[in-house]
């Protein structure tokens, strides 16, 4: 779901392409929040810097599954970006092809 804003940010990390080092690439978190008239909660996130730079959200039965979900959803986007973008994309405190995020068991989904 797209949402208009962030809110509060309450986690960022930043990344780099491998041959860009100055090129920042931001992930941000938003506080997670009760959705409207409803019973569950979404998180909200942006990766900047690549991509379309869009704002987008993850629900989840409570805040906490939503951010869950919300950190195996970012894992898998940036995956993704990283085969696009020819396997360059890096976090300073990881193993190339690692960003620190969880992402969905490739064996069993």
């Amino acid at each position: 779901m797209r949402v208009n804003t962030l809110g509060e940010v309450i986690a960022a990390r930043r990344l780099f392409l491998a041959d860009e080092p100055n090129r920042e690439i931001v992930v941000r978190i938003g506080k997670p929040e009760k959705t409207p008239e409803a019973d569950d909660y979404f998180c909200p996130f942006q990766i900047s810097g690549i991509g379309d730079e869009r704002i987008d959200a993850i629900f989840g039965i409570d805040a906490f599954q939503a951010m869950q979900l919300t950190l195996q959803y970012i894992g898998a986007r940036l995956m993704m970006l990283n085969r696009e973008n020819g396997g360059r994309l890096r976090w300073e405190c990881g193993e190339e092809g690692d960003f620190g995020f969880p992402v969905p068991d490739r064996a069993n989904g």
